[in-house]
């Protein structure tokens, strides 16, 4: 038993130092937008190399709650293929669609950079809060109308009137 219990405790240790933190870090410059029906937000972010060597960004997979679409192009033509160690890079990183007959509210998602071995070197969660489309009531509309009308009428009836 004591001899399993030793090796046991070596293998811990050798696959303890075989683990190590993620090559990049990436940040949001905002976690949260907000946004109405038929808008479109951008979120922009900053990766990081953290690792001290070139780490390669090969692409991304995103995620974000229907009926919101998310466009990561701007990932793709904005940021470099590699970062060298310990280099930044600020831009633009993707797009959320809100079609007009979303329901406000708060929708969630994830972003995350896949790197050289195709997995997955740093991820950050992101949401957009949907606000409700504010109309005016029709009694509103009435007034602002009937008044437009009523200041159209008193100035061609003054315009009309002889000099004294």
């Amino acid at each position: 038993m004591r001899k399993r219990t030793g090796t046991l405790v070596v293998a811990l240790v050798l696959t303890a130092s075989s683990v190590s933190a993620l090559p990049i870090s990436l940040s949001l410059a905002s976690s949260l937008l907000a946004a109405q029906p038929g808008a479109n937000v951008t979120f922009v972010g900053t990766v990081t190399e953290t690792g001290g060597t070139a780490t390669l960004l090969l692409g991304d997979t995103v995620a974000v709650a229907p009926p919101l679409a998310v466009d990561d192009t701007p990932f793709l033509n904005n940021f470099p293929l590699q970062l060298n160690a310990m280099q930044s890079f600020t831009a633009a990183i993707f797009n959320v669609s809100v079609p007009l007959a979303t329901v406000p509210g708060l929708y969630a998602g994830s972003f995350a950079i896949l790197g050289g071995d195709g997995g997955t070197i740093a991820s950050t969660p992101f949401a957009v809060n949907v606000g409700a489309t504010t109309v005016p009531e029709p009694t509103t509309l009435s007034l602002l109308l009937l008044g437009a009308a009523g200041l159209r009428r008193a100035r061609s009836i003054g315009s009309r009137r002889p000099p004294a």
